[in-house]
């Protein structure tokens, strides 16, 4: 409908506008999946087809009814003692009086009133109503608007709500704003004055801008045009709003307002997209923050881990020493003449080292290292708790939803903790699934090993008391018993004392050989079992930091977007002023 009052070089600046519109509208819908600004970019576009909407809004019983009904010299809108208007209504032209209910809480009227022929006049809901939706209606309405006219009764001008709703009108929307003084024939002019004056100086102060305003008297409108009397018409005030409206609905004008009128309602939702997406960003990075403690809490608990390990190998090395010293009292005792017939038999000598030196030492020792797995293996379930309650105190949900702006809309709310939620359930099943007594067997499995490998020994799967014991027992036999065996059947008597020390020697060199590569073998172990429950508790929250960088990446996007549309809205609508 709007070409058809357009002249050609025109149209080209319609249709840009018409993209631009498009283009926001499925932004904002991929934003945010039906939330309102893709609905109320929707109405722009339906807007641009419209006829030129002159929009008149003001307070419950500040005078909208009465003003319109003199402007149109027509009883259009009832009036009455109580807010008689519940929705928006839409005057146009047409032959006959009747009423569509276009959509919920809007009505289109149509009136045969030659004024309406190049304009709709849209009569709203009176603000500051006990009723909370028609201020609600009106302000959905207020995008469409292309001259809002502001009525405020001289008998209360201009009230704390009204200059409010006046600056959202102006500052939000970006409308052309006009103000009707109503009831002025009930003060003084002396009066009036004054309330001009008051009226000005306010929109100054407080908006930093001074509308246009018209002072009105509905009654004198309708008396001087039934008894066409101009000096009453004149006094009315009416015919300097006429004037007013007749400037703007020029041809010129009229399109230059039709065209801008959308562009202040556009920009307001991509600024409030990117305000949400702005405080979307500014929630996931206090998030990240914890998740940052978390990954320091985690690797300084794998240190602390590895330090504090000696205090628990500590008793591996008392029952080592405790093994040596029983060794060396062995050898004392046993190598002297009155015993040569045990060396000579190394059987026996093999039964009394193990009964009166190894006795319980190797099963000694794998208790030790067994305990020693086993609290490593406490320590590691212990970091898991650690880690799960410092992510429930640090990311929670409830923490930081009160402080996402205002128009940040739920489907981030949503969307980001269902997400944090199966990462928390992920990362309990992970915690849950955490064997202490399996992480135990695995430990010592490991340092087994590690300790066979380095002692050339294959005794692994009988335990860690079988691996000691098969290497000390030979280190006596072989290197001692046999040996001192030959040196008796040669007769050498006197260098016994000498080979005893030898033995006690050889004996001392292969418990600290042992010690060493069994110590070497748990530090190793309990190194790589912290390392790795560390990088399983980084991996059970990973998803987090996934979860951050994608929404990092496409909040800054939608920032982005929202700032180049927002530079497309400008330059369009720097051709229009």
């Amino acid at each position: 409908m709007l070409q058809q009052f357009l002249p050609e070089e025109a149209v080209r600046t319609v249709e840009a506008e018409r993209a631009l519109l498009t283009l926001v509208a499925e932004f904002a819908r991929s934003f945010e999946p039906g939330g309102p600004d893709h609905d109320r970019v929707k109405e722009l576009l339906v807007h641009l087809d419209e006829m030129f909407l002159l929009v008149v809004v003001g307070e419950v019983k500040a005078g909208k009814s009465s003003f319109i009904n003199a402007l149109l010299d027509a009883d259009v809108c009832p009036e009455g003692p109580l807010p008689l208007t519940d929705r928006v209504h839409v005057l146009g032209y047409g032959e006959r009086d009747e009423e569509f209910v276009d959509e919920p809480h809007i009505a289109r009227r149509t009136v045969r009133v030659d004024s309406l022929k190049r304009m709709n006049i849209v009569d709203t809901p009176g603000t500051n109503s006990p009723l909370k939706r028609h201020q609600e209606i009106t302000e959905r309405f207020l995008p469409r608007a292309d001259i809002v006219f502001f009525v405020t009764s001289i008998d209360c001008p201009l009230t704390q709500t009204e200059l409010t709703l006046l600056g959202e009108i102006r500052e939000r929307y970006q409308k052309e704003v006009a103000c009707v003084l109503a009831k002025a024939d009930l003060r003084t002019e002396q009066d009036r004055t004054v309330v001009l004056e008051f009226l000005q100086n306010s929109f100054r102060e407080h908006l930093g801008f001074t509308p246009a305003v018209f002072p009105v008297s509905a009654m004198l409108a309708r008396r001087g045009r039934k008894e066409k009397d101009e000096g009453l018409l004149e006094a009315s005030g009416f015919p300097a709003v006429e004037k007013f409206i007749v400037e703007n609905l020029s041809e010129t004008q009229r399109i230059r307002l039709k065209l801008k009128s959308p562009l202040g309602a556009v920009a307001d939702v991509l600024k409030r997209i990117d305000a949400a997406a702005a405080a979307q960003s500014g929630v996931l990075e206090q998030d990240f923050a914890g998740w940052n403690a978390i990954q320091e809490q985690v690797e300084f608990a794998a240190t602390s881990l590895k330090e504090r390990s000696e205090r628990h190998l500590a008793p591996i090395l008392a029952a080592f020493e405790n093994l040596e010293s029983r060794g060396r009292r062995f050898l004392r005792e046993k190598i002297r003449l009155r015993n040569l017939r045990l060396f000579a038999d190394a059987g026996r000598l093999r039964e009394a080292f193990a009964s009166e030196v190894m006795r319980d030492a190797g099963e000694q020792i794998e208790h030790k290292v067994g305990d020693a797995a086993r609290w490593l293996g406490e320590e590691t379930k212990f970091l898991w708790e650690r880690s799960l309650a410092h992510f429930h105190e640090t990311v929670p949900i409830a923490r930081y939803r009160d402080q996402i702006a205002a128009g940040a809309g739920p489907r981030f709310q949503e969307t980001r903790e269902d997400t944090l939620q199966r990462i928390r359930d992920s990362a309990k099943r992970d915690f849950l699934a955490w064997d202490v007594d399996a992480e135990c067997a695995r430990i010592r499995s490991l340092a087994s090993r590690s300790l066979a490998r380095v002692l050339g020994t294959e005794v692994v799967a009988a335990g860690m008391g079988a691996t000691v014991a098969a290497t000390l027992l030979p280190t006596l036999v072989g290197g001692v018993g046999i040996a001192l065996a030959g040196v008796i059947a040669l007769g050498g008597f006197l260098i016994l004392p000498a080979r005893r020390q030898k033995a006690i020697e050889g004996f001392e060199e292969g418990v600290r050989r042992t010690r060493d590569a069994l110590l070497e073998a748990m530090r190793t172990a309990i190194s790589e079992e912290a390392d790795r429950a560390a990088a399983a508790v980084l991996d059970a929250f990973a998803p987090f930091h996934d979860f951050y960088e994608s929404r990092k990446r496409a909040l800054q996007k939608t920032r982005e977007t929202a700032d180049g549309l927002k530079d497309e809205v400008a330059r369009l609508r720097a051709t229009l002023e």
